[in-house]
This record gives structure tokens, C-alpha cells and sequence, in this order.
């Protein structure tokens, strides 16, 4: 199953031509990528890698992984690997507030591309081979509706980028996957903005809730909870 789960990404990453960027299309271990979906009921989706995620290409972090299965990049920031832990320590707290178990938990990013920060992406965008933003988009919902998704079954998706006046996980999610649907928002404050929505992926639908990043924001659990229920509703 490793052997045949490898071969399926990197010749998705290849079809798509995505697999020679600077990248690492998974935070979890490589063999929690390779178990069976079932196993896997929760993504947690961030915006896209930082610099320190610019050692591999997609490809290559995929090799890597493969090679060294056990390795898991959330549970090496957990050991500092990140210089600060806060990110890494929410990551794996709120799957387990949700009732989820983090090992179990796919950790991926909505861009496929490294950059210093989020503001940069687009520039970066631009001078690589995606040649635009609007390209890294595409492509990068192509892989998570082609590869992310399928190897999981997931009962809800977790997107901690969420503004709306610019480029965030959510909003990508949203606009590639809402089906036109308006937002449903649970706490409309800058600080805990929180809203959701069914994204239809394939013949899945599936409850998104947005959140803001969570390395520098605190997410409230009982509005997380609130609207996952709502779409919980609206898709039962």
C-alpha cells in the first residue's frame, strides 16, 4: 500500500506539474497518507508552507516520506522543530477538543508553493512555473480533489486561513467548492471569526469550517462545534 499510495501522488503531482515546486504536500506521516481512508475523518487545511517547508519539492517530500514513514513534520514543530510551538501545539490540541485523534489527522496546505509569507504568495506565484496565482489555485484544488480527499473520508475539513479580502484556505475552498452557497457565519469578530460551508468535492459533501490562523489566534472551540453542526444539518 506505501509503494502504491506513492506512485498515486507523484504521478498526480507530474500530470499536474506541480511536483518540481517547493513544497511538502502532507504534515502527517507518510503512513497515515498510506492507511485506509476510513482511518482519516479530519483535514486540517493551512494556507500554504513557509520557507522552512522549501528544503523539498512536492515530489521529493513525498520520496521522503515514503522512506521515512514514521516522520510526521506537525509532531517535529511540536518538538521545536518550528522554532516557536504555538502553531504546532494548536494543530494537534483541536483535533482532540473535536473528538478527532491527531495522528489520524491529514495536515495539508490549500497552495502547493512555499513563501516567506502569505502576502508574498503571489509574487512567488508569478515567478514560478504556475506563472500566476489563479494557476497555483487551480492546480493545487486539483491535488486536493484528486489526492487529498479520496485517501480520506472526511466528516469535516478544517481551514485556519479564513479573510475574505484576500486569498485565504477558506475562501480557495469556498470558491472552488461551495457551489455558489453564501457563508454561514457563527462569530463574525476579527479576532474569532469563524464561519462554514458544504463543499461539494466530487460526489462528496463535505462541512468546511474557516477559522483564523492559529498562529496567532486562539480558536474557539464552541463556535468551531456550532458550525460544523449547521452543515452537519444542512447536508443531513
Amino acid at each position: 500500500m506505501p509503494l502504491k499510495t506513492r506512485n498515486f501522488i507523484l504521478e498526480i503531482l507530474e500530470d499536474l506539474g506541480i511536483g518540481d515546486y517547493s513544497a511538502r504536500p502532507f504534515d502527517c506521516a507518510f503512513e497515515l497518507v498510506a492507511a485506509p481512508p476510513s482511518r482519516k475523518r479530519l483535514i486540517m487545511i493551512g494556507f500554504n508552507g513557509s520557507l522552512a517547508d522549501a528544503i523539498h519539492t512536492n515530489a521529493g517530500a513525498v520520496q521522503a516520506g515514503y522512506e521515512q514513514p514514521a516522520f510526521s513534520n506537525v509532531a517535529h514543530g511540536l518538538e521545536g522543530g518550528w522554532g516557536t510551538k504555538t502553531l504546532a501545539r494548536r494543530l494537534t490540541e483541536l483535533p482532540t477538543e473535536l473528538g478527532f485523534n491527531w495522528r489520524d489527522t491529514l495536515y495539508t496546505n490549500a497552495l502547493l508553493l512555499c513563501s516567506s509569507d502569505a502576502a508574498s504568495i503571489q509574487k512567488v506565484a508569478r515567478q514560478s512555473a504556475a506563472a500566476s496565482l489563479e494557476s497555483l489555485i487551480r492546480k493545487s484544488m486539483d491535488f486536493f480533489e484528486r489526492v487529498t480527499v479520496p485517501l480520506a473520508e472526511p466528516e469535516l475539513i478544517i481551514a485556519y486561513s479564513n479573510g475574505l479580502q484576500s486569498p485565504s484556505a477558506a475562501k480557495i475552498l469556498w470558491e472552488t467548492f461551495g457551489s455558489g452557497e453564501a457563508l454561514d457565519h457563527v462569530d463574525s469578530s476579527s479576532y474569532r471569526a469563524t464561519y462554514g460551508f458544504t463543499a461539494t468535492i466530487g460526489s462528496r459533501k463535505v462541512p468546511v469550517v474557516g477559522i483564523r490562523h492559529m498562529s496567532r489566534f486562539v480558536p474557539s472551540i464552541e463556535a468551531i462545534k456550532l458550525a460544523w453542526e449547521q452543515q452537519k444539518a444542512r447536508s443531513g
